[in-house]
């Protein structure tokens, strides 16, 4: 791909882009009209009055262990503690808006080049402390640090710069226009600076709740923390997060109601469950797709032919109707289907055809293929069944793939050092911005992209992702996306297979639960009626 001359360059921020002190007084006066509920995801006024009681304890089954309490790790299995322990700058509603949580409001330069982000006063933090601008600052340097960055490291390599302008405003410079910046840090977890040392077994932030114990393998608990920002949150007394490696244990285990909550319901349980007369309630907004990623530094699958061969030898249909219990479909692109950025067209081209496989693998010439690597985790219960699919679609064309199996914190050392032929896993769709799936290791532009390892993705690539930030309009952002994702589905080293769209159980009594569109739970406005 190449970028043509005439790439319309950066424009001043549309009234959409911007949120500033008058459009957030202006929602401020809507709140107290009674219209809190039009920017705000839960109404803790609403969740008080109707709650039979506050405090109580919340058991919620989870199919896999944490790798840590460090919100810069940022992969599934830590998802039920990142809204718990952790507030963010902003958070998504389900209609896909920015709305403020840590920062009360933001205003981006005219030139996209940076963006001046003013916290909440009296911010507390678990230690005691107040998260103000040098909190911020600090976060960011801690980012900025590829030991301690996490998956945020390479999201933020142009972010340059953070001043502090007073007690509690920064700005942000980036070396380019970014009209993707709340995008970008809609994962970023604020920490206590405190905890900057002790994190990763030991958490805090700002959050509701702080960790009472991780008990690697068994267990972790939250507990409230009284010193939460907003008044009357969280309901909860505690949440205690258990394990259950076996997904038929935790099954189990909610229907008898030992547990409250089941995070998550294999999806082929969901009708049936559902029948039964229990609760089962989905992400709201698809925003995660199951995908093979592929190592192009490994023989022979530097040979571009044999991974367009691959990329054909998927049968999702088949994965979406015996794995997945038809929820969520097939899908051959990293874009959500409700999208503009999303291309039907793509579905067919690259879609299941072992035919055409076979012929494109016969002309790759390269012989006896050895046996592959398939790695996967048990962050799912479906990674497995898909995996074994997989392996029976690339025997029909002579690829023999061994499948290991890994728990997440054995899962991921080995992934991220490149020690695999093909990983399957699940990663971001494009949902809330254009740039939203680079989020996602696979699509990295650095040499810590494990498709690519060391040597880094193609500059036309790169290329093509900058493309998508050299316009602020929006509609323009998501037609150039197309051309991108067609770009990497032609280079095949990331082949989507399918929507991942969690499912949750609810047990009786519970009420408040809420699920941001990244598919994170929030429990701040949960109580329990029993």
């Amino acid at each position: 791909m190449t970028i043509p001359e005439d790439t319309v360059m950066p424009t001043a921020p549309t009234a959409h882009d911007r949120l500033t002190r008058r459009r957030l007084l202006a929602l401020g006066a809507g709140a107290a009209a009674g219209g809190a509920a039009a920017w705000l995801p839960f109404d803790p006024r609403a969740a008080l009055a109707a709650a039979a009681q506050r405090g109580g304890t919340l058991t919620i089954g989870i199919n896999t262990d944490l790798v840590s309490l460090d919100p810069n790790d940022i992969v599934f299995a830590n998802v039920p503690m990142f809204f718990q322990v952790y507030n963010y700058l902003v958070k998504y509603s389900t209609s896909l808006q920015a709305r403020p949580d840590l920062a009360e409001f933001w205003d981006p330069a005219k030139d996209g080049t940076s963006v001046v982000f003013r916290l909440r006063d009296g911010v507390r933090t678990h230690s005691g402390g107040t998260f103000g601008a040098d909190a911020l600052i600090a976060n960011f340097r801690r980012t900025k640090e590829k030991a301690t960055g996490g998956g945020l490291f390479s999201r933020l390599t142009d972010w340059e710069a953070a001043d502090r302008v007073d007690a509690r405003t920064v700005r942000f410079r980036f070396s380019r226009p970014h009209p993707d910046y709340l995008a970008q840090i809609a994962r970023w977890g604020m920490v206590d600076p405190a905890a900057f040392a002790t994190v990763r077994n030991k958490g805090g932030g700002t959050g509701p709740f702080r960790v009472q114990e991780w008990v690697p393998g068994d267990h972790v608990t939250f507990t409230r923390f009284d010193g939460y920002w907003q008044p009357g949150l969280p309901l909860l007394d505690r949440v205690v997060c258990r394990v259950f490696s076996d997904p038929q244990a935790l099954e189990n285990a909610f229907q008898a109601g030992t547990i409250d909550l089941a995070h998550t319901i294999v999806n082929k349980d969901v009708a049936r469950l559902r029948q039964a007369g229990f609760r089962i309630t989905p992400a709201p907004v698809p925003n995660e797709y199951y995908v093979l990623v592929v190592n192009t530094r490994r023989p022979p699958l530097d040979n571009l032919k044999v991974r367009q061969a691959i990329q054909l030898l998927v049968d999702r249909a088949t994965v979406v109707r015996t794995v997945l219990g038809g929820v969520g479909r097939p899908v051959a692109q990293m874009v959500t289907p409700a999208s503009p950025g999303y291309d039907p067209a793509l579905d067919a081209e690259y879609g299941y055809n072992p035919a055409k496989a076979k012929d494109i693998l016969a002309s790759a010439a390269i012989g006896r293929p050895p046996r592959l690597n398939l790695l996967t985790s048990t962050s799912t219960p479906e990674l497995s069944q898909i995996a074994q699919i997989l392996q029976a679609d690339l025997k029909q064309a002579g690829l023999d793939a061994g499948i290991t199996i890994q728990e997440p914190a054995q899962y991921f050392p080995p992934y991220f050092a490149g020690n695999f032929d093909l990983s399957l896993s699940f990663l971001t769709l494009a949902t809330i911005d254009p740039t939203d799936f680079t989020i996602s290791s696979a699509f990295r532009t650095d040499g810590t992209n494990p498709a690519w390892i060391q040597a880094g993705p193609p500059r036309e690539y790169v290329e093509g992702l900058q493309s998508l930030n050299a316009t602020f309009d929006m509609r323009e952002r998501w037609t150039r996306l197309r051309g991108v994702i067609r770009y990497i589905l032609g280079q095949a080293w990331a082949v989507p297979v399918a929507l991942r769209l969690p499912t949750y159980g609810l047990g009786k009594g519970v009420e408040g639960f809420d699920i941001d569109p990244q598919m994170l739970i929030q429990l701040k406005g949960a109580w329990l009626t029993r």
